[in-house]
């Protein structure tokens, strides 16, 4: 029975799937458009297909977000979706591949989340199932020594001193992409009465914030007046954007900086000489890069593939268990 290696990375917002020996075989947002059938839900989009019908009218359709802040929320669901996308990675024949998964994780999962991780993969065929810290994998991907990583998802952002015999210090903290949303909608309810939704607050993210100090740009946003529940449009500046965020931003440094008080003088030299590596889809905001360099007074450098590094370097183990096993502390077959 031949057998296929995939390095999972299970996101809060996408699910990313490097197969070792052709690449990358799926990013997909982490979400489906589900409706009831006899009592059972099934799925009716997924990914991308499903993200693009946030902004209409579901009828009695249920939106699936099984993953939040890095933990399965509601593993049925999440096995659901997990099935209907490995569909589209692994050839349905009559001999099925046997499927070997690396799945890349938070740090700060407990016992019941890795379980419950592992529990999901079962459903959906995974025959070798093995959990690995994400930081570990970035490592990995760099081919460095040693390095401090500073990876910003939607939910979670997972600092680390990594060496190659693991994670030396680090934590994951809930200040991610979801918590810029979250300050950007109630900065936007304070200074314009305001209410704006899921959907244009994300596109507002991604058109408009910037931390550049000297950004001009002016957007306009609709949303619903909190004084009469009237439409209602806000001129937003960029600088609302930077003051919304930048205070969030500040306190995930400090975070940084406790990190780095605790790694060994050897890895801080390499970190002083390297800088902070940074990753992740919500670590592509413009002027993040010199906004973290000037409050550290360290250099800051985006991994080449900041979206798939963690996926890509997790599939490297595949061919180098000894390293994994060195990182582990674990023996790996």
């Amino acid at each position: 029975m031949s057998t296929i290696e995939l390095s999972i990375d299970l996101g809060s917002s996408f699910i990313t799937i490097y197969q070792r020996g052709v690449g990358l075989v799926l990013r997909e947002p982490a979400l489906a458009i589900a409706t009831k059938v006899n009592d059972k839900y099934e799925i009716r989009e997924a990914g991308y297909r499903a993200q693009s019908m946030l902004s209409q009218s579901l009828g009695g359709a249920r939106v699936i977000s099984p993953i939040k802040e890095g933990s399965i929320i509601d593993i049925e669901m999440c096995a659901m979706l997990m099935s209907y996308f490995l569909r589209k990675v692994v050839p349905t024949s009559i001999f099925m591949p046997k499927i070997s998964a690396i799945v890349l994780i938070s740090s700060s999962l407990i016992n019941s989340d890795r379980k419950a991780i592992e529990k999901v993969m079962l459903k959906v065929g995974v025959k070798e199932i093995l959990l690995v810290e994400s930081p570990l994998a970035l490592l990995s991907y760099t081919g460095s020594i040693g390095g401090l990583f500073v990876d910003i998802g939607s939910g979670k952002t997972e600092i680390a001193a990594v060496t190659n015999q693991g994670i030396i210090s680090g934590c994951s903290v809930n200040i991610a992409g979801d918590a810029y949303n979250n300050a950007i909608v109630d900065y936007i309810a304070d200074h314009f009465d305001v209410k704006i939704g899921d959907f244009t607050v994300e596109k507002l993210k991604l058109d408009a914030l910037s931390l550049f100090d000297n950004d001009t740009n002016i957007n306009y946003v609709t949303g619903r007046a909190l004084y009469d529940g009237s439409p209602k449009n806000a001129k937003v500046k960029a600088s609302d954007m930077y003051n919304a965020v930048s205070p969030l931003l500040d306190d995930l440094i400090e975070v940084v900086r406790s990190v780095l008080g605790t790694t060994p003088p050897e890895l801080s030299a390499e970190i002083l000489r390297k800088g902070i590596f940074i990753s992740g889809g919500s670590s592509q905001i413009p002027g993040l890069k010199e906004y973290i360099a000037r409050k550290l007074a360290l250099p800051v450098t985006p991994l080449e593939d900041v979206e798939n590094a963690a996926a890509i370097g997790g599939s490297h183990f595949f061919s180098d268990k000894q390293f994994l096993s060195d990182m582990l502390g674990i023996h790996v077959d």
